[in-house]
């Protein structure tokens, strides 16, 4: 019993030592196909060095030797996230087809990769940019101030990113080191560029988890700043017709001279999902707070908010509309254009449902105060067979809403253009607010029963 009990405690040692080794021999192989993935698609890995055996320290080099193919990978792998940026890819591939390799052939990132070599452990990547494409670089010239903030932003490897893998090698998050670099120019004015806490967390299972950190961004001169605090974006993308996500901001501050904005807060939310095989189904919030411009006319608001729900999209006929739109806003044809045209066509023809709120609370502009403001409006297209350029198409949209003014607000529009005179004649009093209830159908618009012409 006692042999059999030394044997284990034998085997388990050894396995522990031999641990390690083992490990490393398959992080050796896991660089070695990666090593193979790029050298095929334009990129060489080169290692400089490696050190350790519990934990091993490596450096290596990435150089860019075809842009082109480069390229080409990373298009590739940005359709297969998301197949509707293939028609965007394609157009930038031959917009960039004589420009890419200059601007990518000789590019050099330095970088190092700690791993240990147990088994569940994280793994961290440090990676720095240390050289321009070959045709950047030969092109530099020492005596020149932007020349000289190039080869500085190399010598002080400004863009360093650290890059944690989790123990299954996937990428868990994403850190940009922060920058706080004052540049002169020719006029040997400074501007400051300040970067902090830029950090991206990501989570790859069922669906593709992350939140998106920029804890501040600002620049300054001697005539103008602008700053942005706690930029937060987070996201849950299971499919193009699948994902949601949220979108904040502490503050934004812009100044030059005289002239000032600032914002409070933002804040955002989306969402996409497939109700059925064949409708989609949307919502979109915005929230922005305590809007401040000043220039000649001066701007204040306290809130302004706007919510958006659509429902019942047709999911094809939308997949070719955003296909063809992206084709026609990089490269107009009159196919195109027919393209376009025909996939609206569809989505009118199948109709589909839209609700908006909207309101607005203690603006002031010019000096006059117009509080309080409140849209609700409900919007239906029902299925038809109309063509899109039938003026009888508007028979087939079906509207009815309710917008309230602050009494106060009403008056003060009528002082800045007396052609809003009809409309206000139209609302109906409700204590301090003036109500307009509207509804059109047929047509024709309808507000608080009475028919506009």
């Amino acid at each position: 019993m006692k042999k059999i009990l030394l044997s284990i405690v034998g085997l388990l040692v050894i396995c522990g030592a031999a641990m390690p080794l083992i490990v490393k021999n398959q992080i050796d192989k896991q660089i070695e196909t990666e090593k193979q993935v790029l050298n095929k698609h334009g990129v060489e890995l080169s290692l400089i060095s490696e050190k350790g055996y519990v934990s091993s320290f490596r450096e290596f080099e990435l150089t860019i030797v075809d842009g082109k193919k480069f390229r080409d990978y990373v298009f590739e792998k940005l359709t297969q996230a998301n197949p509707n940026y293939k028609s965007v890819s394609q157009l930038l591939k031959k917009q960039s087809e004589k420009d890419i390799r200059p601007a990518l052939d000789g590019t050099t990132l330095y970088g190092t990769l700690k791993s240990s070599n147990l088994l569940l452990h994280p793994s961290v990547i440090k990676i720095s940019l240390t050289k321009f494409s070959d045709e950047i670089m030969s092109s530099l010239n020492s005596s020149s101030k932007t020349d000289e903030l190039i080869q500085s932003i190399l010598d002080e490897k400004m863009f360093t990113f650290l890059i944690t893998l989790d123990s299954n090698k996937k990428i868990s998050q994403i850190v940009m080191q922060d920058i706080n670099k004052d540049i002169i120019n020719h006029n040997n004015d400074v501007l400051n560029v300040k970067l902090k806490n830029h950090k991206l967390n990501i989570d790859i299972q069922e669906s593709l988890k992350g939140t998106y950190t920029l804890g501040e961004q600002s620049v300054k001169a001697k005539k103008f700043s602008f700053k942005t605090l706690g930029v937060e974006y987070k996201f849950d993308y299971l499919t193009q017709f699948d994902n949601r996500g949220s979108f904040h901001i502490d503050s934004i501050e812009f100044k030059e001279n005289k002239n000032a904005v600032t914002i409070g807060n933002i804040d955002a939310s989306a969402m996409t999902k497939t109700s059925n095989l064949t409708s989609l189904d949307g919502e979109a919030k915005y929230n922005i707070k305590d809007i401040s411009i000043k220039n000649r006319v001066n701007l204040e608001l306290n809130n302004l908010a706007l919510g958006i729900v659509v429902s019942g999209l047709d999911k094809n006929s939308t997949i070719e509309a955003s296909n063809s739109y992206n084709e026609l806003a990089f490269k107009p044809t009159q196919n195109s254009i027919k393209q376009v045209q025909n996939s609206i066509q569809k989505i009118l023809n199948i109709g589909f449902k839209v609700g908006l709120e909207a309101s607005l609370h203690g603006l002031i502009f010019a000096n006059k105060n117009f509080d309080n403001s409140d849209l609700i409006l409900n919007f239906k297209i029902e299925p038809n067979n109309y063509n899109i350029n039938d003026k009888n198409m508007l028979n087939a949209f079906l509207v009815d809403g309710k917008l309230t003014l602050n009494e106060n607000s009403v008056k003060e529009l009528l002082k800045i253009n007396r052609n809003f005179t009809k409309f206000a004649q139209l609302g109906k009093k409700d204590g301090k607010n003036i109500v307009f209830t509207c509804e059109f159908k047929n047509s024709t618009l309808f507000i608080n029963g009475t028919k506009v012409k």
